[in-house]
């Protein structure tokens, strides 16, 4: 079964526009999902960014990573096509912010 988070964003459109690529490089998918909305499914989640006013409520969602080199990945292409939203890592884990202002954290497997 897949848990589905449905998050309020200002901007759905600029959402699609980050979350497509990153999505597929976590190996997600884009799924369908109603007019207005854009969802994505992997790793047993299911992301649905809805329209809502912008609001001061902040979230920070946090992903497993399989391996450190896969944070690597993730980082150098966020690096590459999305500087702007990388706040801290990889060292601790990849901290990054979509354009909603989400921070979302992806993290290796403990040792």
């Amino acid at each position: 079964s897949v848990a589905t988070l449905r998050l309020p964003v200002p901007d759905v459109a600029a959402q699609r526009a980050f979350w497509d690529p990153v999505a597929s490089w976590l190996g997600w998918s884009s799924t369908q999902s109603p007019e207005g909305t854009a969802a994505y499914t992997g790793a047993g989640l299911g992301l649905v960014f809805t329209p809502a006013p912008a609001s001061s409520v902040q979230a920070t969602l946090t992903l497993d990573a399989p391996s450190l080199s896969a944070v690597a990945r993730l980082k150098d292409l966020l690096q590459a096509h999305h500087p702007r939203s990388i706040v801290s890592g990889p060292e601790e884990g990849l901290r990054f912010q979509d354009p909603a202002g989400l921070t979302w954290e992806y993290t290796p497997p403990s040792v």
